[in-house]
């Protein structure tokens, strides 16, 4: 290799060298950034929990006073029509976050019958291009909401997951998302909203029951604490999508930086080569001029 050639090479190592360092910079960026907006959701994540928990408790001493006759707790005998909601992100660099989803939603396609029905919700850009592609049916499309926009979105999706059961579109209302066991561990999951069942299990699991005096009725206490009861569930579930999404960005960006430093590290060394090279053949060559000169 001549001088000019390990040159060149050394000036396309710097120019890497340089171009992976301005990509470290950039995921290192982009990690602190999911970091802050993980943090965020973390704390309304944990605030919701005590929420429910307190909410299902209260419903769960209500229902065992009497059985209940609610639309929301209707039992179908039939399963005929199936909705399910997909949440996943808008957005990439978050990983395998989406392909686990998918995979999980995949699931559920397979596992249907012919005798039954299944539309989905998506929840995500993703999710929806997924479902395009394996062509599903989508009642509606929506975009990941941001953290004062959770609510609102709540809602929406509540009422039409109310107004779908109630009116015997769906027979069933599932959620596919990403619960968040840990940060290291985030599982795919899915989870039936519609018909409620849970309730009902903790009540026949109460061999005594307390009597307790109720104002106003029971009916009426039941009809404004379910409602709020279903849209805490909806709640838990996009939460745990959009913890996960964060965390699986983080811990991608995380990634990416370490790989390149350890792409700058290799290249470092195999810059330190190139030009030890040149010095050496530098040196060999006037060594060589030398001794020629000599012999003359």
């Amino acid at each position: 290799m001549t001088i000019e050639e390990i040159m060149l090479s050394l000036r396309q190592i710097r120019q890497r060298i340089k171009s992976v360092g301005n990509t470290k910079k950039m995921t290192h960026a982009m990690e602190m950034v999911a970091a802050a907006k993980l943090k965020k959701l973390q704390d309304l994540l944990r605030q919701s929990d005590r929420y429910i928990a307190e909410l299902r408790r209260i419903l769960e001493t209500l229902v065992r006073e009497k059985p209940l006759a609610h639309p929301l707790l209707e039992k179908r005998t039939e399963i005929k029509n199936t909705l399910a909601f997909l949440i996943t992100s808008d957005t990439g660099l978050c990983g395998s976050y989406n392909l686990n989803v998918w995979e999980q939603a995949d699931r559920l396609i397979k596992a249907e019958n012919l005798n039954r029905a299944l539309h989905f919700v998506a929840i995500g850009r993703h999710g929806a291009a997924y479902l395009k592609r394996a062509k599903q049916t989508i009642s509606k499309e929506l975009p990941v909401p941001r953290p004062h926009e959770i609510d609102e979105t709540i809602r929406l999706i509540s009422q039409i997951a109310t107004d779908e059961f109630t009116h015997h579109k769906a027979d069933e209302v599932i959620f596919i998302y990403t619960k968040v066991m840990s940060l290291g561990s985030l599982k795919p999951a899915s989870a039936s909203l519609f018909p409620i069942v849970s309730l009902e299990k903790e009540m026949a699991a109460i061999e005594t029951p307390t009597d307790y005096l109720l104002e106003p009725s029971l009916e009426e206490i039941i009809a404004l604490l379910l409602p709020e009861f279903i849209e805490a569930e909806m709640n838990q579930f996009v939460k745990h999508s959009l913890v996960a999404e964060q965390a699986s960005r983080m811990m991608a960006m995380r990634q990416a930086t370490d790989s390149a430093k350890d792409m700058i590290d290799s290249l470092t060394l195999l810059r330190n080569k190139a030009r030890q090279a040149s010095i050496t053949k530098e040196l060999l060559e006037v060594v060589s001029g030398s001794r020629a000169l000599q012999l003359k």
